[in-house]
């Protein structure tokens, strides 16, 4: 179990702090205030230097750092917690008072737009979950849990997102009602992006090469502004699939409804299959080929989170031209 689902420590973050994350990859190479201001409170830790800065910090408004922690112990991170909170009580009392800082939002140009994007206007976010499964009693697979004796980590459900730019969900919807064939820098982007194994944490993405063969098609269903996408596909590390290292065979199974405008209300897409290996940031994968289940839904555009940048997105043009790059 995560120690941020922890009673205590949900009690005690949601009375005493105001939580937030971020991406250390774009915080420590963005050249702008807020850049500025995340290396000058890592620089207080131990992750000094050009290198990651991934972890767990504890600040003050005013970017005084008092706690770091990347350790995943339960009571280590409640030891961290805690003396983060006695560092804050014992600040004085002009430090610790509500608005005693002033923090300004970045204005027009003030912002690096290199490390800084947003979802494209008029296209759809999709919010991907991927989870590890297991065989059960009956048959049926089942999500692994911290339990079993196999698999003891990677067992939690792991988000990502997926862009669609406006003109691709329109042409997603016009194939299915010609020839069907979804457009492969849709496909590409879905296949090398998305349909990896994010549950042990950032993993390699598929090469353009490493995408062998795939079959993707939409097509009307009975009832009208209602589409059904089906599809499969083998991403592997080698031409040879048993000589791979890594690889990713699956089914595919969609559904996507639409308004009376064409605009999509509902799009549900399922990938279903076998996944085996590891990567470089990766490691402890259970052996062999194990099943593997990615889902995608439609996002909410007023929920922040599900307009989290895609983590495939690092190098921009070469996710929106995946099947080039």
């Amino acid at each position: 179990m995560s120690s941020f689902s922890n009673p205590d420590i949900i009690s005690t973050l949601r009375e005493n702090f105001i939580p937030a994350t971020d991406n250390d990859w774009f915080n420590r190479r963005r050249q702008d205030a807020a850049g500025k201001f995340f290396r000058a409170v890592a620089a207080q830790g131990p992750r000094k230097g050009n290198g990651t800065k991934q972890g767990h910090y504890i600040l003050t408004a005013s970017g005084k750092l008092l706690g770091f922690n990347n350790n995943r112990s339960l009571e280590r991170r409640k030891k961290f917690i805690r003396e983060a909170l006695e560092k804050w009580h014992a600040l004085p009392a002009s430090e610790r008072e509500p608005a005693a800082i002033k923090v300004t939002a970045l204005g027009k140009g003030q912002v690096d737009k290199k490390y800084h994007a947003s979802p494209p206007a008029g296209g759809i976010v999709l919010v991907a979950s991927a989870r590890i499964l297991k065989n059960g009693a009956n048959g049926q697979l089942e999500p692994c849990s911290a339990d079993d004796h196999d698999h003891g980590w990677g067992h939690m459900a792991a988000v990502d997102r997926m862009w669609i730019r406006k003109e691709e969900w329109q042409s997603l919807i016009s194939a299915a009602e010609s020839k069907g064939e979804v457009a492969q820098r849709l496909a590409y982007r879905l296949l090398r992006y998305q349909l990896v194994d994010f549950t042990r944490g950032e993993p390699p993405f598929w090469k353009r090469e490493e995408v062998r063969h795939f079959t993707m098609k939409i097509m009307p269903a009975e009832k009208s502004g209602h589409y059904v996408i089906k599809g499969n596909a083998l991403m592997a590390s080698a031409a040879d699939p048993a000589k791979a290292k890594r690889g990713f065979e699956i089914d595919l199974l969609g559904k996507i409804e639409t308004d009376t405008s064409g605009q999509p209300i509902r799009f549900d897409l399922v990938a279903l299959g076998e996944h085996w290996g590891d990567g470089p940031y990766t490691k402890g994968s259970r052996p062999g080929r194990t099943p593997l289940g990615i889902t995608l839904r439609l996002g909410n555009p007023d929920n922040p989170i599900d307009l989290i940048r895609p983590q495939g997105s690092r190098w921009l043009q070469g996710y929106w031209e995946a099947e080039k790059h």
